[in-house]
């Protein structure tokens, strides 16, 4: 009777095919690994940045009616309405430097913002005239996110700002 020959190679001629075959699949689930995590951190950062925005753009919705319910109020208003810019003068809301005077910008105080959610930093509005009749308003707000920094020259270094603006005409 013949010898049987045996099914599986020898030992001689596997040479470590399969450690390399394993090698590879580690690399390959390793690589898809990093991109699975990649992209989940990626959408992270855009989720949160998103929420963000819209904190911002919710404060600046506060500052804005704020502003607005203002100008109605004959007596006891806290904010003041600034004159209309006369020919050739920038509009009040456009010099940065006004933005951070208390004379004619109104932060709002943490009585003044309905809810439970208070910003760290307080949104700011003013009004100014349009000229005309003297029932012409327009009404600039700006809200901040919660993670708003900004350098010495009051440029935004991180964070989000979104400015709001409303042209208002009082009855009368």
């Amino acid at each position: 009777m013949p010898a049987a020959r045996s099914v599986f190679p020898s030992r001689a001629a596997q040479r470590g095919v399969s450690l390399i075959i394993a090698m590879l699949m580690l690399v390959v689930i390793g690589l898809a690994s990093v991109a699975i995590i990649r992209n989940a951190t990626s959408a992270d950062r855009a989720v949160n940045n998103n929420r963000l925005q819209t904190q911002a753009n919710q404060f600046a919705q506060v500052a804005l009616q704020f502003c607005e319910n203002q100008l109605v109020i004959q007596s006891g208003r806290t904010v003041k309405v600034q004159p209309a810019p006369s020919p050739g003068t920038p509009a009040v809301w456009t010099v940065k430097a006004h933005w951070f005077d208390p004379n004619i910008v109104h932060t709002l105080a943490a009585t003044e913002i309905t809810g439970t959610n208070q910003p760290k930093v307080p949104p700011q509005c003013m009004a100014e005239g349009l000229g005309g009749t003297g029932k012409f308003f327009i009404v600039t707000a700006r809200g901040f996110s919660d993670d708003y920094a900004q350098d010495s020259d009051h440029a935004t270094t991180s964070g989000s700002v979104v400015w709001l603006q409303s042209t208002v005409k009082l009855a009368g």
